[in-house]
């Protein structure tokens, strides 16, 4: 790893490198979440393999079964900004684990003014995903076998081009931030919506999208041959219980479609429908919107939060280390949209930043759709109600958007969880409104939390960003002959959720 002599700061991983100034509470909160990142032993966790959808299947000669633990340590990036009755923060924290850190390293947090705005992130060299470098070669998907060679930091090294932020080229941390999956679409609703707020857009207004245009082939922007292919988004491409998990990774053939704005939004964040984010994005594209809202997002610090790479024809081609997110802006982004009094954080530029950016209108909207998200399932899992060997997470409410009254089962657009969440409905003790995000390689889950009335108070945003897609699991689970999700509904490690559990206890025992 390359670090710049100058600012080093002798780092040891489970360590924490010292921020400009913290408010009340703040060690605590980093003490607590580097404490639950240990705890939840990562490097237990169970790895199908670099192939994608190809293990645990007997007939594949080089599955193994029960699969081996991971061979090296997942990269996790955690976050959370805790708030006041008034929405005003308290205290923030991000932590962060890879094989770099491998006892975790808790990052600084600007509180006060710096290059990434008070409350943002300057000490992390953030890198673009690379896949190859972090299984340490590719395989062919027909064998298993090792086709090349690459190295962590090394065959070949680290250069400037790796950089999602070059202005934090002299940072003494380097992390390579995972691929979000879907939970990008909280940037593509949250630009939508400011366009809707400057009178650009509105709700009402009818959007056609065509899968297949005459011009689907024109040239990807910032996009070149040395691209992998897209990573399968896995959500909607789920099959019901019982059924084959089928994967693609292209837009459907079908006619074009019309809705309105806000059909494609709802669907593309209550259910992470990829028709949707590829409609809104194809929008941005028509009008020339995509370098104006990285110009936004730059000027409110939030300079990891990035959508390269994808078609102007049809709004798709997602591709990991082309479409960015770090945890701590990811917090902020959230913390937009939730509101708040007065300032929130300063700029880089030493504004203000204040949740008026969005008009109250705006900001509820989008409140009420991330509340309505159906994937409970990872920081959160009510949709698992009670499941053998099942960690609850947050103890999130449920929409009853999805719930049969009949028999309390959650069913999120023709997929069929089969547990009775009413119990755990019944337990619940905040609304967790939030964006999940899955695919084989990386799992995503960030948002808002809320006391329920007469519930333990706390009020935070959390962001959970991970390597730690459908191709993880635990022990429970490893010798089972078919991909976990396709029988026994685990897609995320359950490790996850009981980080998040651990998390939320702390949180809402805080004076």
């Amino acid at each position: 790893m390359i670090i710049v002599a100058a600012l080093a700061l002798a780092l040891v991983p489970g360590t924490t490198v010292s921020a400009q100034s913290s408010p009340g509470g703040q060690a605590e909160l980093e003490t607590e979440m580097l404490a639950v990142l240990r705890a939840a032993r990562f490097d237990e966790t169970i790895d199908l393999g670099p192939v994608a959808d190809a293990c645990p299947n007997l007939q594949i000669t080089y599955c193994e079964v029960p699969a081996r633990p991971v061979q090296h340590l997942p990269n996790i990036d955690l976050a959370v900004i805790e708030l006041d009755a008034a929405g005003n923060p308290t205290r923030a924290a991000n932590v962060l684990l890879s094989r770099d850190y491998p006892s975790g390293v808790v990052v600084p947090v600007d509180h006060d003014r710096g290059p990434a705005g008070s409350y943002g992130v300057s000490a992390v060299r953030w890198r673009r995903w690379d896949q190859e470098r972090y299984d340490g070669a590719t395989f062919d998907p027909g064998t298993g076998r090792q086709l090349t060679v690459k190295g962590w930091d090394d065959n070949p090294a680290w250069t400037d081009s790796d950089d999602i932020v070059p202005e934090h080229q002299g940072a003494p941390l380097q992390f390579m931030a995972p691929y979000p999956a879907s939970l990008f679409k909280v940037i593509v609703a949250f630009r939508v919506m400011r366009l809707v707020d400057m009178g650009q857009l509105s709700l009402d207004q009818p959007v056609t999208w065509d899968p297949t245009p005459d011009v689907a082939s024109a040239p990807l922007a910032g996009a070149g041959a040395h691209l992998p292919e897209p990573e399968p988004e896995l959500h909607a491409a789920r099959s019901p219980v019982g059924a084959t998990l089928s994967i693609t990774a292209n837009p459907p053939i079908d006619d074009s479609l019309t809705r309105p704005l806000t059909g494609w939004l709802d669907a593309m964040i209550t259910y992470s429908d990829n028709d949707s984010a590829r409609a809104l994005l194809k929008v941005l594209w028509d009008r020339g919107d995509l370098p104006a809202m990285h110009a936004e997002l730059h000027g409110l610090g939030l300079d990891t939060l990035q959508i390269n790479g994808t078609n102007p024809a049809t709004g798709g081609n997602w591709l990991p280390g082309e479409i960015h997110m770090t945890s701590m802006d990811t917090a902020r982004l959230l913390w937009l949209i939730d509101g708040g009094s007065g300032s929130l954080w300063t700029r880089p530029d030493g504004g203000t930043v204040s949740a008026s950016i969005l008009s109250d209108s705006s900001r509820a909207y989008l409140k009420s759709l991330l509340d309505d998200q159906g994937f409970h399932e990872a920081l959160s899992q009510t949709n698992l109600c009670r499941a053998p060997d099942i960690d609850p997470g947050i103890p999130a409410l449920m929409s009853e958007r999805w719930i049969d009254p009949a028999d309390g089962t959650v069913t999120v657009e023709g997929y069929k969880y089969g547990r009775d969440v009413r119990p755990c409905n019944e337990a619940a003790e905040v609304i967790f409104g939030h964006k999940t995000g899955w695919t084989y390689n990386f799992g995503s889950d960030a948002g808002i939390v809320r006391s329920l009335l007469g519930k333990p108070d706390r009020h935070y945003m959390i962001s959970f960003i991970a390597s730690l897609g459908g191709r993880y699991t635990d022990p429970a689970f490893a010798s089972a002959t078919a991909h976990p999700c396709d029988t026994r509904l685990i897609c995320f490690t359950q490790r996850i959720p009981a980080l998040a559990r651990q998390l939320d206890r702390f949180l809402a025992s805080a004076p």
